[in-house]
């Protein structure tokens, strides 16, 4: 495929920006003919990119290709059965292994329905010893094989496993219980609990304030790559072990799979962990445990005791306070956290989109967070040129400011393909509320995304059996349920209707009232905010609503914009927070 000379030709065929056929990843999709590929002139250079298979580059005049990559939600990775491990076949275990199974509670029936095998392998430390080998299975195929010695713990592995353990070896009817090694879910296995699998990888090692690291993220990839399972049961049972790594691994599973769906099972305080629980309390004591499993804390009925843990939380750690903003005016008004819904108006060329850009990369540089952006009125192409010019601070275009150099717009690339993913709609497909959220859980799962973007809503297909007021309601309602589910923060940027100049000739800062369509805007936002031009380069941020106190508070402070870059910086002068003024 000579893809520099097509590029070339569909490009001069008429100079202009535009989309055509990717002819990497067009011949071989469902859907034929969609023009995924983008090209987009920048002086004598064409950029390019697919928004399907993410091929990208640049082609020059002179033929020549480099190519760089930014991040679309894509389908689950494939787990590569290529080089494939082939554990001993017909199983037979000596009396030693039966007794270090039974030692454990755990039966030759069990081990065998995993495939649970021993062998000699190589251990660092102890060289040679025989192990106890846990096969990761893809399509009946062993693509891994995690080891650990018979005595002590010494660990080593065969292959990337990277699903989770015995997912390929169960029955999948309406239950999935979680927990956190492979001993463990054979214990639940041997206790009668069908669909008992376990994470690859073990607890996390990072935990900051009972959340995990954002360099953990790539960690949990297994759950991205079980998406359908996880979507086709009913019910999923977190059964992580009874220490502090246990409980933040639950919380951030919980946040990927869903809250809405997620159930709780408490080990009792005595055992460690479920295998801990059958050797000490047997089947019966397992099997309760699962049965006492209670619904993550979203809807319903719940005692005073089920929040026992968080009070407690409060009592000794007080507010949780949210993350900053990167502005130290700004965060006096407001600061981020996770679960909640900033609803953000402004007249039109005020500077929303780019303001939330530089909340997004402020957060993306401090506190490592990842999001998911959809953005209508950006094709995914110039709006990572935007995020590049915040990440270096330099333009991205030549103008009468120096632009950035390659290395630095290569480096800003990286970082954004690391921090950002995209929900773009170039197959025609229609936006509509359920398939953002749809595509943000992908996000969530795919890369632990902690902030999702929707800019603007009028871009949303409606139900059109409802009035637009109902419609509005419904759509809040569900994207609010989202992020309280997957512990996100949603930003969603709506156009106030026309407005008109006061007595001075002004226009007015738009509130959550002024938000064509409904007063549900104001309502069931968590957080409101006006971004607002002022005189000259400064731009007011308007706070008109903060639900929770510890969050913030309503008032109005000022921020210097750039414009050659698209930076905000706090002002140098008269960025003292002011009181909110509701009689304009």
């Amino acid at each position: 495929m000579q893809l520099d000379h097509i590029i070339n030709s569909e490009y001069l065929a008429d100079q202009q920006n535009k989309r055509i056929e990717c002819p990497a990843c067009s011949p071989h999709r469902k859907k034929k003919n969609q023009k995924t590929l983008s090209l987009t002139r920048d002086s004598d250079k064409i950029l390019y990119q697919c928004w399907h298979c993410q091929l990208s580059g640049v082609v020059n005049m002179n033929q020549t290709t480099t190519t760089t990559k930014t991040k679309k939600i894509t389908e689950p990775t494939p787990i590569s059965v290529a080089k494939e491990i082939t554990p001993n076949s017909g199983v037979v275990y000596n009396k030693h292994q039966i007794k270090f199974l039974k030692d454990r509670g755990i039966s030759e029936d069990t081990a065998k329905k995993y495939g649970v095998y021993f062998d000699s392998r190589g251990f660092n430390g102890v060289g040679n010893a025989t192990g106890v080998g846990f096969p990761y299975y893809k399509e009946d195929k062993v693509y891994a094989v995690k080891w650990r010695t018979l005595e002590g713990k010494n660990f080593t592995q065969e292959g990337s496993a990277r699903t989770f353990f015995g997912l390929d070896k169960i029955n999948i009817n309406e239950l999935i219980v979680i927990c956190e090694g492979e001993f463990d879910a054979l214990a639940l296995a041997e206790a009668g609990i069908e669909g008992a699998v376990s994470v690859p990888n073990g607890a996390v090692m990072k935990v900051n304030n009972n959340k995990i690291d954002p360099s953990e993220d790539k960690k949990f990839q297994y759950v991205w790559n079980a998406s359908e399972k996880l979507d086709k049961a009913k019910k999923i049972v977190l059964c992580c072990d009874n220490d502090d790594a246990g409980k933040s691994l639950t919380e951030e599973l919980a946040r990927r799979i869903g809250k809405n769906k997620v159930w709780i099972a408490s080990i009792p305080s005595e055992y460690k962990d479920a295998n801990d629980c059958l050797i000490e309390g047997g089947c019966e004591k397992l099997q309760q445990v699962i049965a006492d499993a209670e619904p993550y804390p979203l809807s319903g009925l719940y005692k005073s005791n089920h929040y026992e843990n968080s009070v407690i939380d409060l009592y000794d750690k007080g507010f949780m306070q949210g993350v900053s903003t990167g502005y130290s005016n700004v965060d006096e008004l407001f600061k981020i956290a996770g679960g909640q819904l900033s609803v953000v108006t402004g007249i039109p060329s005020s500077g929303k989109s780019e303001f939330i850009d530089m909340i997004m990369m402020n957060l993306a540089k401090n506190e490592g967070w990842k999001f998911a952006v959809c953005s209508f009125e950006n094709p995914p192409d110039l709006h990572i040129a935007k995020l590049v010019e915040k990440y270096i601070d330099k333009p991205f275009f030549t103008g009468a400011t120096k632009r950035m150099n390659e290395d630095e717009r290569d480096n800003a690339l990286k970082f954004i393909e690391e921090h950002f993913i995209f929900i773009d709609y170039l197959d025609g497909e229609p936006a509509t509320m359920d398939s953002i959220i749809e595509k943000s859980i992908g996000a969530v799962r795919q890369m632990g995304c902690r902030g999702i973007v929707i800019d603007p809503y009028n871009y949303i297909e409606m139900d059109k059996s409802f009035s637009e007021t109902d419609s509005i309601s419904q759509m809040l309602t569900k994207i609010t349920r989202f992020a309280k589910a997957h512990d996100c923060h949603v930003w969603f940027v709506a156009h106030p209707h026309k407005l008109y100049p006061n007595a001075d000739g002004k226009i007015n800062p738009p509130t959550g009232y002024s938000i064509s369509g409904s007063a549900s805007w104001f309502s069931k936002a968590d957080v409101g905010l006006t971004v607002h031009r002022g005189e000259g380069t400064d731009v007011e941020i308007h706070t008109w609503k903060c639900r929770f106190k510890w969050v913030g508070k309503q008032g109005v402070t000022k921020l210097d914009y750039y414009p050659p870059t698209g930076v905000y910086s706090e002002a140098t002068e008269d960025n003292k927070i002011e009181e909110y003024d509701w009689n304009f």
